[in-house]
């Protein structure tokens, strides 16, 4: 909080919760803007546990990678300011883990108590969303996407090894 506080010379207590509210809303809602999105093609294994999600199967992915360094005045697509392309790769076999979403215990108290737990609730909204699609998954169910945020992203061969990292499994719309 200091470093931002330092960072922003304007900043006022709320600013930081509204937009960590913004961003976790944003998030879960099915227009978010993931920079990867995985579609499950055929599941072998879904595993759920209380913080993860695991999935083995054949998808498709498509990723967003940068393609250069940060440019002011750069027109076209970005990645947090910095060139970037978006391309597809095949997994024929491959290991996907969504990982829960969370507010670190030690930031819910204090001046953004409130706004951080209700920023935690609409975590819990997202994790039970991505809990729901993947039961579905396991019962051979047609499902959504699986949208990661800057997750750790695995390629062998040319084709998709794994990913994992924060992100939601949304169900069939």
């Amino acid at each position: 909080m200091k470093l931002l506080q330092s960072l922003i010379p304007q900043y006022r207590p709320g600013l930081l919760t509204v937009l960590i509210a913004f961003v976790a809303l944003a998030a879960i809602s099915s227009q978010a803007a993931s920079d990867t999105d995985v579609t499950i093609l055929k599941a072998e294994t879904v595993l759920i546990e209380s913080n993860t999600v695991t999935i083995v199967g054949a998808a498709r992915a498509s990723v967003t990678l940068t393609t250069g360094d940060y440019k002011e005045n750069y027109k076209g697509d970005t990645w947090h300011g910095r060139p970037a392309s978006r391309i597809t790769i095949k997994a024929d076999k491959a290991t996907f883990t969504i990982k829960r979403q969370y507010v670190k215990p030690q930031v819910l108290s204090g001046v953004n108590a409130e706004h951080l737990k209700a920023t935690q609730e609409t975590f819990e909204k997202g994790w039970q969303m991505t809990v729901e699609a993947a039961k579905d998954l396991q019962e051979g169910r047609e499902v959504g996407r699986i949208g990661y945020y800057a997750p750790e992203i695995v390629i062998r061969n040319n084709l998709l090894h794994s990913v994992s990292g924060s992100g939601y499994f949304y169900r069939k719309q």
